[in-house]
């Protein structure tokens, strides 16, 4: 009983930044007195709970200098111990720890839950049809975290997505770290460029931290997700995958940015046409990518690619079945591609 009181003592201090004594005993259903020796327990325990006298009082839980026992109930328990196993693997170095903090919890875990937790036996499968992320380093993830935090100023190279693109020199504004499509971003507003930009993390080298501190700005679009998706540069390197090709699209911007895969690039050339580049493990796979978007396209480049989609349209051959069953050969989806120049 008292256990389960300082678990939802411990609860209400950490959703609500002040509290009375007063109201804590009334959200407890105790008596002020109880409150404070239930206060002096967490304390015990190491959590540094702060008091003010007076009759504005209150108690606040403040940072300490070392972390304290975790205390979580049943169902949070299960929820570190499932986010743990679905952990996605696009950090480098991560997947010891992630094994290490799994293994601990579960010595932890009392015997009702061990056995609730056994029952979620989770085993991942990649599935060869995603485009896998590069994976970043997570000294660099925690050094642009704590910059957007301080709002200090960065220095880093930026390789941009051309084939022949050379790295540029970038003096950012560091906003906020995002993850899309298992490819990590940070938005930051360029200060020798003037504008926002979503950068790859996987394509930033040399970040250094400046002395310097930048007042906060509004990013230009409220749905962070659709201000990373519109980005023409957001897509993978070229050195990421074995097989990369450009292909000029039937099909508006705004759409290629919506539903291509997070390992393209795009660029618009008019209000229908854009200009898609992508990489896959396969010339046959990154055709296939494009089919998705059941519109005509013209292959740019490289040869190889114009070869693959050649072939792909030669082994489409979808039977068309007449009402009474009978089965007559026809042709398959409406794909066109043809290489230009």
């Amino acid at each position: 009983m008292i256990a389960n009181r300082t678990l939802e003592l411990l609860s209400l201090l950490q959703t609500q930044k002040e509290w009375t004594g007063d109201g804590l005993a009334e959200r407890l259903g105790v008596s002020p007195r109880t409150v404070r020796r239930d206060i002096n327990r967490l304390r015990e325990l190491g959590y540094p709970v702060t008091a003010t006298k007076g009759p504005s009082g209150y108690y606040r839980l403040s940072r300490g200098a070392r972390l304290p026992p975790l205390i979580v109930d049943d169902e949070q328990a299960l929820a570190i111990a499932l986010s743990l196993q679905t952990a996605p693997a696009s950090v480098t170095g991560m997947g010891d720890a992630t094994k290490r903090a799994l293994n601990s919890i579960r010595e932890l875990l009392p015997p009702h839950l061990a056995h609730r937790l056994a029952t979620f036996s989770i085993e991942q499968i990649e599935n060869a049809w995603e485009l896998a992320p590069p994976q970043v380093d997570p000294a660099l993830l925690a050094q642009l975290s704590t910059a957007a935090q301080q709002r200090d100023l960065v220095r880093f190279s930026y390789r941009s997505v051309g084939l022949d693109a050379e790295d540029s020199e970038v003096l950012a504004e560091p906003h906020r770290l995002v993850v899309w499509s298992g490819r990590w971003y940070l938005v930051g507003y360029d200060q020798q460029r003037r504008s926002w930009h979503a950068y790859r993390l996987d394509r930033i080298r040399h970040l250094t931290l400046t002395s310097w501190r930048f007042r906060e700005r509004q990013v230009p679009d409220d749905d962070i997700t659709r201000f990373v998706q519109n980005q023409p540069d957001r897509g993978d390197a070229p050195e990421s995958w074995p097989c990369w090709g450009t292909v000029l699209m039937e099909c508006p911007a705004q759409l290629v940015a919506k539903w291509a895969p997070g390992a393209a690039s795009f660029q618009a050339i008019d209000d229908r046409i854009t200009r898609i580049r992508m990489g896959a493990w396969s010339w046959s796979a990154l055709i296939g990518f494009l089919i998705t978007f059941s519109c005509r396209f013209t292959v740019e480049g490289p040869p190889e690619l114009v070869e693959a989609a050649r072939k792909v349209m030669g082994r489409i051959d979808v039977e068309i079945t007449r009402p009474h069953g009978e089965p007559r050969p026809g042709r398959g989806p409406g794909l066109s591609a043809g290489a230009s120049g």
